[in-house]
């Protein structure tokens, strides 16, 4: 029988349907939801990916694994187009310095960042500012020590350790999900060195069973929360 998933006290926010042409203004971050395992959802984002992004389809094994990558990239590409008033398959893409996608197109200011576990998947968007986002779904039999160990400071241990034993598989997994999301809005990944302590993480429960957080340069953000419903 499959573990129980750990249970977060992150309220659950509000996700409405988002609007066809979203407007986002400089201090707002967007996050969009977006559920993978819809059939009709799979041949629309197949649609509009790219050869490349197709081929990447290959690297993974299950058949779920490959329908759930091309959802969440399609989803992406929808919902960055409808931002820039242009055909989703029109929109490439390019690695920064750590491999951070980025936006080819130079006539916007456009900043993106997807994530995606189990069937869901959060893409954070801003306007001029850095953004990264994180998802998790959160196993309880999960070993965290060792990752602990390994990718945690001092006092993020403490704070884990600390913590009464019965929640402290939902906090680490939203110690987890502001890591990566702040490492992923700076651009490095776990195996480098974090250059800036500029850059601050909100937790949040995206759905049941989940753990999440998105982080952006400095503390003067509005976040809105969306569902895609494509």
């Amino acid at each position: 029988m499959p573990a129980s998933p750990a249970v977060s006290d992150h309220p659950l926010p509000a996700w409405p349907a988002g609007p066809v042409r979203p407007r986002l203004e400089t201090g707002e971050i967007h996050l969009w939801r977006a559920t993978l395992d819809e059939p009709r959802r799979l041949a629309g984002a197949e649609a509009v990916l790219s050869r490349e992004e197709i081929l990447r389809t290959r690297r993974f094994t299950r058949p779920v694994d490959q329908e759930r990558f091309i959802a969440a990239h399609g989803a992406l590409r929808m919902v960055l187009g409808n931002y820039l008033l242009v055909d989703p398959q029109e929109l490439e893409f390019r690695a920064g310095p750590h491999g951070k996608p980025v936006l080819v197109q130079t006539f916007t200011d456009l900043r993106f960042n997807l994530s995606h576990s189990g069937d869901l998947a959060l893409i954070a968007v801003a306007r001029g500012r850095e953004v990264g986002v994180d998802v998790e779904r959160m196993e309880r039999e999960i070993e965290y020590e060792p990752i602990v160990e390994q990718y945690f400071d001092p006092t993020e241990a403490w704070e884990l350790r600390t913590a009464p034993p019965e929640e402290r598989v939902a906090r680490f997994f939203d110690l987890w999900t502001r890591k990566e999301a702040c490492l992923k809005a700076e651009g490095v990944g776990l195996v480098s060195p974090s250059r800036s302590q500029s850059f601050r993480a909100r937790n949040l429960c995206p759905a049941s069973g989940y753990a999440g957080a998105v982080a952006s340069d400095g503390e003067d953000w509005r976040l809105t929360c969306w569902h895609w419903n494509v």
